[in-house]
């Protein structure tokens, strides 16, 4: 077994040392490779149900209330000749289930302006607005909104917001 015998030597050990409480540091403020995957897919999951919430709001205005059932309002967002998809700003509107599990995304209607959009998430969000989230005005989903833990979250929707 070597060790260290001369000044050299020591000081070696001692970088080796920093290096090794840097990276330990680095990872305990950071997170590990599993919390990085799990905010990836949180941001994926965020993005998917505000772009569905945009579709959610085209219904709303091109054909009017949100019925119980959400695949009427997902069956008339993949027709490209709907009123849904002719209302303004929604001709490019998709609808999209929840890119991790596959799951459609859980929305209720509330009342004639508003309906909730549900997900259940890795981790808690601060409701700091990203850059990434494009396409759908702010105006249509409450994203910003903190998710305070883990778990189902559910978003407001503004039905009647009209793109801008």
């Amino acid at each position: 077994m070597w060790t260290p015998s001369e000044s050299g030597d020591w000081l070696a050990v001692a970088l080796v040392g920093v290096a090794v409480a840097a990276i330990v540091a680095g990872l305990a403020i950071i997170g590990g490779p599993g919390q990085a995957r799990e905010e990836q897919q949180d941001d994926a999951r965020l993005q998917a149900l505000i772009e569905t919430a945009g579709a959610v709001n085209c219904y709303s205005r091109g054909v009017g209330p949100l019925p119980e059932d959400m695949d009427t309002v997902r069956v008339a967002m993949a027709d490209p000749g709907s009123q849904a998809r002719l209302a303004a700003g929604c001709s490019n509107a998709e609808w999209k289930d929840d890119p991790i599990t596959g799951a459609p995304f859980e929305i209720h209607p509330v009342d004639d302006q508003h309906a909730e959009i549900c997900a259940v998430f890795a981790r808690p969000g601060s409701g700091q607005e990203r850059g990434f989230y494009l396409g759908v005005p702010a105006a249509y989903v409450d994203y910003a909104t903190p998710r305070p833990e883990a778990g189902r979250f559910c978003y407001t929707v503004n039905l009647v917001a009209s793109p801008d």
